[in-house]
């Protein structure tokens, strides 16, 4: 696995930004071009323009499930005859996908120029652009992923040639249609994003900029299910927890999974965290991950490689691996590909090596979404360039805190995933010092609406607040809940309350617990063998022996003896 690093280029890059320049020549400024216009910020489904390909069956009617979806217009469509293939060339991209989109969108009045018959060094149609009026592109399942590198159209620069990591034209085909309204932009290397860190960048800025999301994944179902993970989400408040995969190997990335975490904790997300180098495995919980954010490992592991696992709706899941976004239709294969058919509603992803610092900061992702911006926004703002390795898989108008916590709180009717809201204000009160208010909240929703989840809150409040027998009670409130039996995802959060019964000397609560896990038949087989050791131990110091017997049976299952020779 690649390291996807590439810190010694920061200073570099951070002085070309600064600068304002490009890897190219800068462009000779044009008289007598009206001044550049661009739309309102607040991006609307009347400014998305969607791309299919007409080769591919599916392609057209996911472009229009999803425009039918968010009310896009009809005439917002655009076919392409173009390879079904994911991989192309730089020549049949410039032919088959840039030159056409480009046309068509200036004859549409997408994007303002100046049209001229002439075209760059690399074959792309020359215009002069003052205006762009589209707020997203949306790329779907059949338009190809990925240029491959042509090293006879190289043409090295001083970076390039000092830094010969950089010197390549392999690219992700949404990067190089980020610059259709950019003229005689480089193919080696990459380009600054003029929209990188700006939460309202200004007029020039955003004109220069075509922003692109692509709806795709492991086939028609996969991608349907992220477009209504996303409406869902949006239309019901996203709820659920985070968990945070650290442990990688470089410092800046542990530093942005850090921010996320300390975002994440303001907005109130009851929250897990891993510092280990592998992955969240089956002894912790993983119930309810509205929000996933992880790095460096190639390939999921644990309870997000189960393929029964799911995620709740509108969840956002990254994972930032060097090739993460390579194989993004199969769906055991590296990251996007995995979350997408597991019903995650947003990712990103590198379809080549980008090295680390050069992809999307994960920390600017999640403050450009606290602060009320949409997916596809926030996956501008927060990358430092473009032409280079990175897509945006999601609908990039969904905005995840559409709904206020105070209005998921009003909502009337319980469902599943309401606990989490509940559990989201005991944390921001307990945050402003109120406790006991928390506790008092949590109690009160728990004779309403028992959950698990929400016991296992109320009694840790109970326990800060030295009330160890109130936490027994209100853990043991759970048995109210038994009327629907644990979910799949919720069996490692039942294995945990276990362990924390346990601790708490609790052992007939414990032992009641890993009952309920131990004798589920949708438990998976990993977690039943990561729980047997403590439970078999309980049960014994317990002198509960019919359970320590039947345990330990289970265990010898997984175990068998070798036959002697």
């Amino acid at each position: 696995m690649s390291c996807c690093r590439l810190t010694r280029l920061v200073p570099i890059f951070a002085a070309l930004w600064v600068a304002g320049l490009s890897f190219g020549q800068p462009v000779a400024p044009v008289s007598a071009v009206p001044r550049i216009t661009t739309t309102d910020p607040s991006p609307s489904p009347a400014r998305v323009v969607v791309v299919a390909n007409s080769r591919d069956p599916d392609s057209e009617p996911i472009a229009r499930y999803y425009m039918q979806k968010r009310g896009i217009p009809d005439k917002n469509l655009i076919l392409l005859d173009t390879p079904v293939e994911q991989d192309v060339t730089w020549g049949v991209f410039v032919d088959k996908v840039f030159n056409p989109l480009r046309a068509r969108l200036v004859k549409d009045g997408w994007l303002q120029a100046y049209t001229t018959d002439a075209k760059d060094g690399e074959g792309r149609l020359r215009y002069v652009f003052y205006g762009n009026k589209i707020d997203f592109l949306v790329v779907c399942y059949g338009i190809p992923v990925r240029i491959l590198n042509d090293p006879a159209r190289l043409t090295p620069t001083p970076l390039t040639i000092e830094h010969k990591e950089l010197n390549t034209n392999q690219a992700a085909v949404d990067g190089e249609l980020s610059l259709l309204a950019s003229p005689d932009t480089p193919i080696a290397g990459f380009v600054a994003n003029p929209l990188y860190n700006k939460l309202n960048p200004d007029v020039y800025s955003r004109a220069q900029v075509v922003k692109v999301a692509r709806l795709d994944g492991p086939g028609i179902t996969a991608v349907r299910g992220m477009i209504d993970s996303a409406l869902e989400g949006e239309a019901h408040g996203l709820q659920g927890r985070a968990y945070i995969d650290m442990g990688g190997p470089h410092e800046e990335g542990e530093n942005w999974l850090k921010s996320v975490s300390t975002s994440l904790r303001k907005l109130g997300f009851d929250l897990s965290e891993d510092h280990e180098s592998t992955l969240f495995t089956w002894r912790t919980r993983f119930d309810a991950p509205a929000f996933y954010y992880g790095w460096y490992a190639a390939q999921p592991s644990g309870p997000i490689s189960d393929p029964q696992f799911h995620f709740p709706p509108g969840a956002i899941a990254i994972h930032i691996h060097s090739f993460s976004g390579d194989s993004i239709r199969k769906t055991d294969t590296h990251w996007v590909g995995p979350l997408i058919v597991r019903g995650a509603a947003a990712t990103v992803g590198n379809v080549f090596e980008p090295y680390l610092s050069f992809t999307h900061h994960l920390d600017l992702f999640m403050d450009a979404l606290a602060a009320g911006k949409t997916t596809g926004e926030a996956a501008y703002y927060s990358l430092p360039e473009l032409s280079w390795m990175e897509i945006f898989v999601g609908d990039p108008l969904y905005h995840p805190f559409a709904v206020s916590l105070p209005d998921q709180l009003s909502q009337p009717t319980a469902t599943n995933l309401s606990a989490y809201a509940i559990i989201r204000q005991m944390n921001l009160l307990q945050e402003q010092g109120r406790q006991t208010e928390a506790q008092a909240l949590g109690q009160h929703q728990l004779e309403q609406y028992p959950s698990y989840p929400l016991a296992f809150a109320v009694a840790q409040i109970d326990h800060l607040l030295n009330q160890d027998n109130q936490a027994r009670q209100d853990l043991g409130r759970i048995s109210d809940a038994r009327t629907a039996a644990p979910t799949r995802d919720q069996l490692g959060l039942l294995g945990e309350m276990a362990h924390w019964a346990a601790d708490h000397e609790d052992q007939a609560m414990a032992l009641d617990l890993y009952t309920q896990v131990l004798a589920s038949p949708s438990a998976h087989p990993d977690l039943i063998k990561t729980l047997l050791p403590d439970a078999i131990n309980l049960a014994k110091a317990a002198e509960s022996d019919d359970l320590r017997a039947r345990w330990q049976k289970q265990l010898d299952a997984f175990n068998p003896p070798h036959p002697t020779p």
